[in-house]
């Protein structure tokens, strides 16, 4: 555990463990968790931790840095923490957006199924489950079989993986997003397309307002932190 509010240390570094995983270290001490569990990382990720407590700024705020904030997160998690995580997946199947498709307008419902169908179509091969669709106004009652199915492909993830993939899952709204993302079925401009076509479709014709674009510029660079994060691990 890190005791004290301002910098001590004058070098940050990582040291390889042998099995690519790499230790942090500040000067000589290994750098802790707030569980006090040691920081072992993959090796890019552990480059951004690095340069995150290379940083200026006091203790406390650099323990708010987005990699350091997710790792501690991950290394810290309890068997408990990780099997919500898995609810809140499953429940996120149970009511996925991209089961829901607009009847009107017409060139919004159609920008939907373009995006939305191959998505449901893979989900349902790679998960073995069924999906029903119906229009967003009404709630859709998903088959009682697919929790059991997406719950036991969620528990095979290790940590970090199954943190990213609920980052990921909370910024899109979407697990199918989500999992397609992951298993690099698309690309992430098209899983953020999909998460905000009914925006998007919005602002063509209504435009933009300010306050909503700076929140979603906020979301956008939160969404493509976890993204470079997927490439590291």
């Amino acid at each position: 555990m890190i005791i004290g509010r301002e910098k001590y240390w004058k070098t940050v570094r990582k040291k390889e463990l042998g099995n690519s995983l790499f230790q942090i270290y500040l000067d000589e001490i290994s750098l802790k968790s707030d569980q006090s569990n040691n920081i072992q990382l993959p090796a890019k990720l552990a480059d951004e931790v690095v340069r995150e407590w290379n940083a200026d700024g006091k203790i406390d705020t650099i323990k708010k840095s987005f990699f350091t904030k997710f790792c501690f997160a991950v290394i810290d998690m309890t068997q408990k923490e990780r099997e919500n995580v898995v609810s809140r997946l499953v429940a996120y199947g149970n009511c996925d957006p991209i089961c829901y498709i607009a009847d009107e307008p017409k060139k919004l419902h159609i920008k939907q199924k373009k995006l939305y169908d191959p998505l449901i179509d893979w989900a349902q091969k790679f998960l073995s489950i069924k999906l029903k669709k119906g229009p967003d106004l009404l709630f859709i009652e998903q088959p009682s079989l697919n929790s059991g199915k997406i719950k036991k492909s969620l528990e095979e993830l290790d940590g970090f993986h199954l943190c990213t993939l609920h980052e990921l899952t909370k910024s899109l709204g979407s697990l199918f997003t989500s999992l397609a993302l992951y298993n690099k079925i698309i690309t992430p401009e098209i899983a953020w397309e999909v998460a905000n076509v009914e925006d998007n479709f919005r602002i063509e014709i209504w435009g933009e307002v300010e306050e909503e674009t700076l929140t979603k510029n906020v979301n956008f660079d939160h969404f493509n932190k976890l993204v470079k994060i997927l490439k590291m691990i």
